[in-house]
């Protein structure tokens, strides 16, 4: 379409070119010609404005992101602080930093760190003050039984002094603090293997799945497992271990054929020193911190333990770990 402003004096034509505008002015009998590329006379306002307000806009979002991220930075590591002292891992001297707020949660968290961490060392070295004040009087009881001419009471007194030292290394177990042993990389597949080797129980059948690594603390994944262990041989004649890894977690089932736990005490008897007057609690010496101290130191590893019923008629153990 043409576009026409005074005739008499120009005119100019957008149409006939694609990037050419036709501009005629009129000067005495003739007319001057003017091929303008239109991109020149295109008005560059628009752009401008639209300049200024992205680079400012963009510029502020930048700000605005590393702002929130200095923020959000002491909150993450103030959680990361908090779920590693609550797996009982050793956390090096917290520092809060950030936001007034957010220093004071974090010199919070960190008083009530160091009053748990004084109150379990206070509970440890009292219990280890105990059982040492214990074991001197026991073993001088073991020394006097010697002596004893009667030897069926020398028998009988001599296992009771066996079962208070059992009971005695059960409540030390329980009391002691895991916050001195440090998280390593180790194979599980190997270290159940081995706890199956120790017993030499032909009655115990496995299927491992092999080399299997998780992080944790050895020592105590050990102690929780040959307590599950244990426990099942105790009352039952066949044991069955299974191993496997689905996504990022291991599961761990083990199954017996003994009289099992009636399902509504599943629950209780991961309660320290409870124990049901049934089947798997006749034993005098047991004080019950047997499962009681498998499930804390699983769920210290951010996993979970579970009782069922086994295909065995027994009872199954389901032990879930994060790899």
């Amino acid at each position: 379409m043409k576009s026409k402003f005074n005739p008499g004096e120009f005119w100019f034509d957008t149409t006939s070119y694609k990037e050419l505008i036709d501009l005629r002015i009129k000067y005495k009998d003739g007319y001057f010609k003017f091929l303008v590329p239109k991109d020149r006379v295109t008005s560059s306002s628009a752009r401008i404005f639209a300049l200024w307000i992205t680079v400012p806009a963009i510029i502020m979002v930048i700000i605005s992101l590393i702002f929130l991220k200095n923020q959000t930075r002491p909150i993450t590591n103030l959680a990361r602080a908090a779920e590693r002292f609550g797996k009982g891992e050793d956390i090096e001297e917290f520092k809060p930093s950030g936001a007034l707020e957010i220093r004071q949660a974090g010199h919070e968290f960190d008083k009530m760190r160091k009053r748990i961490l004084r109150h379990l060392n206070q509970r440890t070295e009292m219990l280890s003050g105990i059982s040492h004040d214990l074991r001197t009087p026991l073993t001088r009881m073991k020394l006097q039984i010697a002596f004893i001419k009667d030897k069926d009471l020398a028998t009988k007194l001599a296992e009771d002094i066996n079962e208070m030292e059992k009971m005695l290394n059960e409540y030390l177990q329980f009391t002691s603090s895991s916050y001195a042993e440090k998280d390593e990389m180790f194979n599980i597949s190997e270290l159940i293997e081995n706890i199956i080797i120790k017993y030499d129980n032909k009655n115990i059948t496995h299927d491992l799945t092999p080399r299997i690594y998780v992080n944790g603390r050895k020592n105590l994944i050990n102690r929780s497992l040959n307590n599950i262990i244990e426990n099942a041989l105790k009352y039952a004649k066949q044991v069955e271990i299974k191993l496997s890894k689905k996504n990022t977690n291991l599961f761990i089932i083990i199954d017996d054929d003994g009289p099992g736990i009636p399902k509504n005490e599943y629950n209780n008897v991961f309660k320290p020193f409870y124990k049901i007057d049934k089947s798997r609690a006749e034993s005098k010496s047991s004080v019950g911190l047997g499962l009681s101290i498998a499930s804390d130191i699983i769920r210290s590893h951010g996993g979970n333990i579970m009782l069922e019923s086994s295909k065995m008629n027994g009872l199954r153990v389901k032990i879930f770990l994060p790899v």
